[in-house]
């Protein structure tokens, strides 16, 4: 009799802990906050933004927002927003009115996005996104190794708006992918790769005014600040002598 109790009670504790477990991280998200909410909440945490005005809310999926606003002084700047242990909590914010990319799953380059806000004083006609492996060459044991590089681009026209959010386009999270996996074969050790990561691989930005011409926002990048929280990402700015187009290859 006292092992069916024992059993029984062992069974009811294991039952409610999946569901609570259940419960607390894979349950689905309540319906995302009002703008009134979501003020509060950003001035709450980080005083200093003095948000102003909700622009938009723009859902990446079910468990992921990116909120961009305006906040104390005219500056324009964007909360990324995820669903955790059965809250919607600030993964990061960001006022320094450059894009930045928010890796949700750093291992999962599809999971990639671009976001931005920048001042509407600025012009832009449109962005244009890179991923740069740089070329470079490596000796071992007498051999040289050239690695070619690669360049892939994204245009992106702001159609009159200040902010957006841009995903990592297919190809490149292929490109990505495929890399890693020969890098990992060539060499295996998780440590050193942590320790000495590819440098010479990053993304990047130009931006251009509605001529064409490039420009250079006037984003006061002193100013700005993070939560510190999530995978943010800074994204180099890319003058387009930096960047090479097909002549350059002639």
């Amino acid at each position: 009799m006292k092992k069916k109790i024992w059993f029984l009670a062992l069974l009811v504790v294991v039952v409610l802990s999946a569901i609570a477990i259940y419960w607390f991280y894979f349950s689905k998200p309540d319906p995302f906050l009002t703008n009134k909410q979501l003020i509060e909440e950003i001035n709450q945490l980080f005083p200093e933004a003095d948000v102003k005005v909700i622009q938009d809310m723009i859902s990446i999926d079910k468990r992921h927002w990116v909120v961009p606003f305006v906040a104390k002084g005219d500056k324009y700047g964007f909360s990324n927003w995820e669903w955790q242990q059965h809250n919607w909590e600030i993964a990061s914010i960001n006022t320094t009115e450059q894009p930045y990319i928010w890796k949700i799953n750093s291992e999962d380059p599809s999971t990639f996005h671009f976001v931005w806000n920048i001042h509407p004083a600025d012009q832009i006609g449109y962005l244009t996104f890179y991923l740069i492996r740089e070329r470079g060459f490596h000796g071992s044991n007498g051999q040289v190794t050239y690695d070619p590089g690669v360049q892939m681009a994204k245009k992106v026209a702001l159609h009159e708006k200040s902010y957006g959010v841009l995903q990592l386009p297919d190809d490149w999270a292929v490109f990505m992918n495929t890399f890693k996996k020969v890098e990992s074969a060539k060499n295996p050790d998780k440590l050193i790769k942590t320790l000495f990561p590819d440098k010479r691989m990053y993304f990047g930005w130009t931006a251009y005014d509605q001529l064409g011409k490039e420009t250079i926002p006037n984003g006061d990048n002193n100013q700005g600040f993070s939560s510190g929280g999530g995978d943010i990402d800074f994204v180099m700015y890319l003058n387009e002598s930096k960047i090479e187009s097909p002549k350059d290859g002639e």
